[in-house]
């Protein structure tokens, strides 16, 4: 039998906030899935495609920041218009995400001190992402 009581997971990372929030966090989420194909066909253009080099690749690969503005445009806009609790609840995903990137950033250096390998920056902002969508999660559950 489903709880109706309880938002579903779909709903729960979509936006349990007001309406106004979820349709606000519906379109930061367009955004991102927009930076997102955009970031990975520019990549693959760049990097397959002989015929994109010099000022052409430097043009496709600046597309995608246009798309990321956009996302954070849109999660601004949300942040702003949220009702008290759906903010506290993104501060508190965004303080764990900063915490954890953080501590990974300073953390590894040591660690590849000590050998472990190199890691690209999008590895730091992997852990960081992770970390803001595990502190909205931790946060919805303590709040709702």
């Amino acid at each position: 039998m489903i709880d109706e009581s309880k938002p579903s997971v779909w709903r729960t990372i979509c936006g349990t906030g007001t309406a106004t929030d979820r349709r606000n966090n519906r379109f930061f989420t367009y955004w991102c899935i927009a930076w997102a194909v955009t970031l990975i066909g520019a990549t693959w253009l760049i990097k397959n495609v002989d015929a994109v080099s010099g000022i052409g690749a430097w043009m496709i690969a600046l597309v995608p920041n246009v798309f990321a503005l956009g996302a954070l445009t849109a999660y601004m806009r949300f942040l702003r218009m949220a009702d008290e609790l759906q903010r506290r609840i993104q501060v508190e995903g965004l303080a764990v995400g900063f915490g954890v990137g953080w501590i990974f950033a300073i953390g590894y250096q040591v660690m590849e001190a000590a050998g472990a390998p190199e890691l690209p920056i999008t590895a730091m902002i992997l852990v960081m992402t992770g970390g803001w969508v595990l502190g909205t999660f931790l946060a919805i559950g303590r709040y709702r």
